[in-house]
């Protein structure tokens, strides 16, 4: 089966496949395996962080909030040491608070939710569950 990198969702271009596919070839199984996971980003230790990108080769980390400097400073060390660029998450479901505990907060579902107003940004979970 092949997947059309070109058509929705992905939109790449030749250079862009042609880095994709490159990129896959190279990769032992040890870090096709280690693409799968998620990392909870448990410590920010420089040296924790390079152990991790090194020895498990994650593909994702998510982390728990703290100041935006701090964020920063440790999804820097994530990319700089990891082979392939990390994809990174947050518990952001009320803001950037969620991400940065100095990062501004919007409000939690049931807040917005009760302004019954679809300009707020809210979506009904049937459409989510779809």
């Amino acid at each position: 089966m092949s997947v059309d990198l070109k058509a929705k969702p992905f939109y790449l271009t030749d250079e862009d496949i042609q880095w994709v596919e490159k990129t896959i070839a190279n990769m032992s199984l040890e870090e096709k395996i280690g693409q799968l996971f998620v990392n909870m980003g448990s410590s920010r230790d420089e040296q924790y962080l390079k152990d991790v990108v090194n020895k498990y080769h994650i593909g994702a980390v998510r982390y728990n909030p703290a100041s935006a400097a701090e964020v920063y400073e440790q999804n820097r060390i994530l990319q700089e040491n990891s082979k392939i660029p990390l994809l990174i998450s947050a518990n952001i479901e009320a803001g950037g608070n969620g991400a940065c505990t100095d990062g501004t907060e919007i409000g939690v579902q049931v807040k917005i939710a009760s302004t019954n107003d679809p300009q707020n940004g809210l979506m009904k979970w049937d459409v989510w569950a779809a």
